[in-house]
This record gives structure tokens, C-alpha cells and sequence, in this order.
């Protein structure tokens, strides 16, 4: 279901109402046997157990632009081709988000074989009818649908005509999609009626997926909206409202597993690709076990048998993770969110995701909702015209946060934005002007090529929680996720929304077994390398550092690390230039490490490698002069400062080495403790000094020979 506000509609901003419980309640006055014997259930008959949906689309987590949070139920068809434009034009579409969506509200109120609007009853669920015509409530499972017809766009989506042919809003906006390299989707509904009202698919699902692959649509997002009496079972549970008629007798699952393949077929007798297929249903809507079907397929389906269905849920409702890869390819998996970032921390979506990772594989994934990243108040200012905290903006670091998450769990990247130009989304109330397309900060988030790399990854394995669950709503959160081709990303969230917090873990705590790794912290580009722990810098309130890991080539400690012997080192790419203290023994402490012609007996280019007691390296010359007295090499606090010597104090960072060696060629690399730089020379020549500079497997002078 699209997202909830928290106040009414307002003329700036068409949000959703509250659907609200009836006050009145239903009681059934249902004998005992009426538990297994249900009106219009039929006889038990075994029904085939089913196998994971394998329809060919979705084999990565879709990317696009869904248009309820940003334009609710009055979007238009100008409005969805400004955005169609704005991905276009602006890099989206190139990076990934190739799908748009038009939400609830995109059809008239009544199909083409009425003439009026759908009756409802007093609970705002569509009336049905006896097979006298005469209206029933339905709560008990029974009642007759009595529309017919097609679902009919709205006065939003005007008739076009393309390649001089006549089309409906519909399939020209599909066409216009389709135009611009991206894909098109569309809103329906397995209940009776749509959120808002509107036709929904139950009881129609032939001639909806015939219309909508004819249209040109290639997603569907299928929602759940049952409206009805709560309902009080013969033994006084209380099982609220759950819907009426079919949305009673056949389990979700069932009715997505209906639309689904209708879908298919639609598909193969058009020659058509097949369509994706994205359940958005809610937890709260459970089922009534004693009104499903003897012969539902829920019953029988082998995910569901091995979760179990708690006591009072019928099986193929809520949890949808459980068996939603069954019947589609996106499942929601927890209620709707707005713009307050808890809604994705852990305690709520996040938690969530982490329980249902059986369910994520290509074709099959957790949706953690529409994507408030890069949004804007629809409301103006917060704290200014606007209070209300469900929709105030998001920030840069929010939204750096909530796409990591949804990236690490491999869910889809549907943007709920306004992804339209300043010009197309101005607003204006009570002479406040202001505008609800996102900016040039929140654009880049949405393109960080290397935060999609993760989403994407072929090998489809969600994150798993690193060490115990958070002690509070503000601790800290440690997420790993493994990528294809060995690399390994990890996520430190900062869940407080008032405090910047130090954040780390360890290669021990994440089970990476080499000696070191190279990283990039993907949201700054920063490098480096990781050989004990991972982190360990201050993060933002509400910010991430996201890591991505890649072994170090085959490295194994150095056979030079604590043999108490001195060796000459050479620097890749240089001709055998060696590390040498600059000017030799009789230059003063302080002085730069540089590079110069190997002398074998040089005291001054020869270096011993001596274990400290946490497992670091102090590296120090075999100098004995009135001015060098084994002096310690030590690093600068940045890239691209000079190495230098300096006396040995215990404990100084800086004068800490990490030095591992590649099995494969002997060569060596030496990072520093303090800023895991790796040692580099800034030349080639003879007297060029040595630096740390970033790691970089493709930097020869990185790479170090033992000569001696």
C-alpha cells in the first residue's frame, strides 16, 4: 500500500488518508462445523504445491521511480512525462532506474460495464450481492462481484496518437517510456477495490493482464486492500478487518498466483515479454483460517508448510516474505514508510529484511518500501510552514543511509521523489514559494555507480548482521554483505539522529580470513587498506561509512618481519633503487626515507622489521652515528606526505607498519597504522623521496623486493 500521512489531504501535497478500522464490529455467529465447511469453498481437494517463480524478469533488484509519495492520487500525465524527461535527461535512466510507475488513482471509479461508480457499504468495501441480487455483507466469505467490463484511465491520461494510431493515456505514456529506453509500470490491485477506491483486480484477472500487456506495461505493482467489518470468530478472537467475499475464501497468495499467471499468459498469446510482478501488501492483513479454502494452494505449498502459520492467520497472508517468491518477483515486507529514517533503521524495516533473507534471490526480493531519498517537504519548510516530522526533508546524509541499507539488502531502488525539474515541481501556499524536485547533492546519491555495484551484485546474497542485534534504537549498526568475485562490502550505520558516533569492527568479526584488504569507502572514494580492524572513524548522526573489500593478492605475513636481521628493500618500477635514510647515517633525525642506488654496504639502506607486542612493525635503519641511532621509519598524516625517521616512542601509530607479502612474487607491501597508507615513492629517480600514498595494486612503487 502507498504511503500513509499523518494529517489530511491537503491541496499541496495529495498523500493518502487513513484507512480506518470500523468502530462497528462484526460477529459471526458461526456453529462449530462451520469452521471446515464454508460457503463456496468446495470439497477438500489437494492442490498442487508450487515452485519458486522462475518468469525470467527481475533477475536484479529493479531500479525506477514510483509516483505516489511525491504526487499521490492527482498525478497526470504530463506530470509522469516531466519526470520520464528528468531521468532521461539527467543520467537515471543510464544509471539503472529504467522503470516508472503510476500508483492508485489512475483509473475511473467504475469499469466500462457500469455506467456509475462502484457501490459501497457502510465500511467502504464494495458491495456485493447473493446470487438474488439481493446485498450481502460478504464477511462470512460469501457475495457476488456484479461488475464487468475493463478498467477505464482516467480524464489524467487523455487519448494520444501514436504512429497514427488512437491509444488511451495509458499505453501512450507505456509508448513514451518505452521511447526513452525505459520501462513502464502500473498500479493494480487482488482485492476487490484499490486503496483509494478504485476498481481492483479480484475476480477480473484475465482482462486486466490482457489490457495491461496490450497497453505495453512491463511491471505491475499489486497491492492488498481489503475493506469490510471487523470480523469475531465463533471462539470471540477479534480478527479485525480482513476483507469480504473471495478476499476471504482465497489466501493473497492465491490471488497473486492468479493475476501472475494470467500475466504470463497474456504475455505468450500477445508475443510479448513477460511482466514483472511487485506484491505491496501489509502485515496486518492476516487472513480468517476457518474462511480460506479446503483446497486454497497456500495450504499446500511447501515454503509455507515448513515456516508454519501461527494461530489465527491463515496460511499465504502475512508474512508475504515467506512464500512471496513463490508467485511474484517483489514482496514488501513491512508497513509503509514516510521521510523519518527510523522507518528504515533497524527495529523496523531493516530488522525486518535481515529476518527474511531466505526469500531474496534473482526474481525474488524484499521491498523495504518507496525510497525517500533526495526528498523534499511537499508541505514547504519543516519548522517553518511545515511541522509535521512524517514529512519534512530528508538530508544528505539521510539519504546516503537509506540507499546503503536498501543496497546491502539487495532490495529494489524504487524512488517515491519528485524526480522533476525545479520548474515542473513549483509549489506555492499562503505566499511561500518553494519547490519538491530534488537537487544536484541527492542526483549524485542517487548515481554513486559503486553503491548500485552492491545493490546489483550478481551473486544476490542479502547482508547479515555482524555481532548482536543493537542495544538501542540509536547503537550502532554493523552490516556485511558478500559480492561475486570474492570482495566483501560492509555498512557502519550511525542510528542516532543527534549524535556522530566512532564506529568499527574487525576482519575477525566479519569472518575475512586473509592477512589484509584493500578498500574504498564508497561514498567519499577514499582508500586504502584494512588489515585488522575496519573503520574506526567518526561517522555522522544518521550517516553511514559503507566499505567495499577486496583481498590483497595472495599476501601472507612477511618472512622479513621479525627475523631479526637487516635487508635492503627495492621499490617497484624504479631499476632497483632502494629505501635509504636521505643523505645517509649522518643526517639528523627528522630527515626524509628516500630511494638511491643500492650499496650493499650501506648501513644506511638497510632496515630491520621487528615485531611490537600488538603485532605491528617497527621498521628501523642500522644507522649508529652521532645522529642516527636505529631510528624508526615513521608516516605523514596524509596522502602524499613524506616518509621520514624520527626516535623510537612505543605506542606512536605513525610509527606502526603493517607488512605483508605476496605469495606469488615476494614482493612486499608496508601500510601504516595510523592512516593505512601503503609506502610509495613519488619517482623513480635516484634521491626521490618515499611517501604513503592510498592503496593501489596498479602502483609499482608499492610494491617492495627483498634484495638482502
Amino acid at each position: 500500500m502507498p504511503s500513509v500521512p499523518r494529517r489530511p489531504r491537503s491541496p499541496r501535497s495529495p498523500r493518502r488518508p487513513h484507512r480506518r478500522l470500523p468502530s462497528v464490529l462484526l460477529t459471526l455467529a458461526l456453529a462449530a462445523p462451520g469452521l471446515t465447511a464454508v460457503a463456496g469453498a468446495g470439497a477438500l481437494v489437494a492442490a498442487t504445491p508450487a515452485v519458486a517463480l522462475d518468469n525470467g524478469t527481475a533477475l536484479t533488484p529493479p531500479m525506477g521511480w514510483n509516483s505516489w509519495n511525491s504526487l499521490g492520487t492527482g498525478v497526470t500525465e504530463q506530470q509522469v512525462k516531466q519526470t520520464i524527461d528528468f531521468m532521461s535527461a539527467n543520467g537515471l535512466v543510464a544509471a539503472g532506474y529504467n522503470t516508472v510507475t503510476i500508483d492508485d488513482g489512475w483509473s475511473l471509479s467504475h469499469r466500462s460495464g457500469q455506467s456509475g461508480d462502484l457501490v459501497k457499504n457502510a465500511y467502504n468495501a464494495m458491495q456485493l450481492y447473493d446470487d438474488n441480487g439481493n446485498p450481502v455483507l460478504g464477511a462470512d466469505g460469501t457475495g457476488n462481484d456484479p461488475t464487468t467490463g475493463h478498467l477505464v484511465p482516467n480524464a489524467s491520461y487523455p487519448s494520444q496518437t501514436v504512429n497514427g494510431q488512437s491509444v488511451n493515456g495509458i499505453q501512450y505514456l507505456a509508448w513514451y517510456a518505452h521511447s526513452k529506453g525505459m520501462k513502464f509500470g502500473l498500479y493494480g490491485t487482488d482485492t476487490y477495490t484499490t486503496c483509494q477506491g478504485h476498481p481492483g483486480s479480484l475476480g477480473h484477472e484475465a482482462t486486466d493482464a490482457t489490457d495491461f500487456v496490450s497497453w505495453g506495461v512491463d511491471y505491475v505493482k499489486y497491492d492488498d486492500c481489503p475493506y469490510g467489518p471487523q470480523v469475531i470468530g465463533p471462539d470471540g478472537h477479534n480478527y479485525y478487518t480482513q476483507g469480504e467475499g473471495k478476499e476471504l475464501t482465497q489466501s493473497m497468495y492465491a490471488r497473486v498466483q492468479t493475476f501472475q499467471r494470467a500475466l504470463d499468459a497474456a504475455s505468450a498469446a500477445q508475443g510479448r515479454p513477460r511482466v514483472t510482478l511487485s506484491v505491496s501488501a501489509q502485515p496486518v492483513h492476516t487472513g480468517v483460517p476457518y474462511l480460506l479454502n479446503a483446497n486454497d494452494p497456500a495450504r499446500t505449498d511447501p515454503v509455507i508448510l515448513a515456516a508454519g502459520t501461527p494461530a489465527f492467520q491463515a496460511p499465504g497472508y502475512a508474512p508475504t516474505a515467506t512464500w512471496c517468491g513463490q508467485v511474484a518477483n517483489l514482496c514488501r515486507i513491512g508497513g509503509d514508510r514516510d521521510s523519518e529514517l527510523s522507518g528504515v533503521l533497524y527495529g523496523q524495516q531493516l530488522q525486518t529484511a535481515l529476518q527474511s533473507s531466505a526469500n531474496v534471490r534473482p526474481g525474488s526480493w524484499n521491498d523495504m518500501d518507496m525510497m525517500f531519498t533526495g526528498w523534499n517537504d511537499p508541505y514547504g519548510v519543516y519548522g517553518v510552514t511545515d511541522n509535521n516530522i512524517s514529512s519534512k526533508s530528508f538530508t544528505d546524509d539521510e539519504s546516503r543511509t537509506e540507499m546503503s541499507i536498501l543496497s546491502m539488502m539487495a532490495s529494489p531502488l524504487i524512488s517515491g521523489a519528485d524526480l522533476r525539474s525545479a520548474a515542473d515541481s513549483q509549489h506555492s501556499w499562503n505566499g511561500v514559494n518553494w519547490s519538491t524536485g530534488i537537487n544536484a547533492n541527492s542526483l549524485a546519491v542517487y548515481k554513486n555507480r559503486d553503491v548500485i555495484a552492491v545493490d546489483q551484485d550478481a551473486l544476490a546474497k542479502p547482508a547479515t548482521l555482524v555481532g548482536g542485534a543493537p542495544a538501542s534504537q540509536t547503537a550502532p549498526v554493523v552490516l556485511k554483505r558478500q559480492l561475486a568475485g570474492g570482495d566483501t562490502a560492509v555498512l557502519l550505520v550511525n542510528q542516532d539522529p543527534g549524535n556522530w558516533a566512532m564506529i568499527s569492527t574487525s576482519l575477525g568479526a566479519l569472518g575475512l580470513t586473509a592477512p589484509g584488504y584493500s578498500y574504498k569507502e564508497l561514498w567519499t572514494g577514499a582508500t586504502g587498506q584494512f588489515t585488522g580492524t575496519v573503520g574506526g572513524n567518526w561517522v555522522a548522526a544518521h550517516s553511514v561509512a559503507m566499505y567495499r573489500l577486496t583481498p590483497l593478492p595472495t599476501t601472507v605475513p612477511a618472512t622479513v618481519v621479525g627475523d631479526g636481521n637487516y635487508h635492503s628493500i627495492s621499490a617497484g618500477g624504479t631499476g632497483g633503487q632502494v629505501l635509504e635514510v636521505s643523505g645517509t647515517c649522518s643526517s639528523p633525525v627528522g630527515v626524509v626515507a628516500d630511494i638511491n642506488t643500492w650499496w650493499p654496504t650501506h648501513t644506511s639502506e638497510q632496515w630491520t622489521f621487528a615485531t611490537n607486542p600488538d603485532g605491528t612493525v617497527r621498521i628501523s635503519d642500522n644507522c649508529n652515528t652521532g645522529t642516527q641511532v636505529s631510528t624508526v621509519l615513521a608516516a605523514g598524516t596524509a596522502a602524499g606526505n613524506s616518509a621520514y625517521l624520527l626516535t623510537y616512542s612505543p605506542g606512536n601509530p605513525w610509527q606502526e607498519w603493517r607488512v605483508v607479502q605476496n605469495s606469488s612474487t615476494g614482493a612486499l607491501t608496508i601500510s601504516n597504522v595510523a592512516t593505512g597508507l601503503v609506502l610509495d615513492t613519488s619517482g623513480t629517480a635516484a634521491g626521490t623521496a618515499t611517501v604513503t600514498n592510498a592503496a593501489n595494486a596498479a602502483a609499482p612503487g608499492q610494491a617492495w623486493s627483498v634484495l638482502s
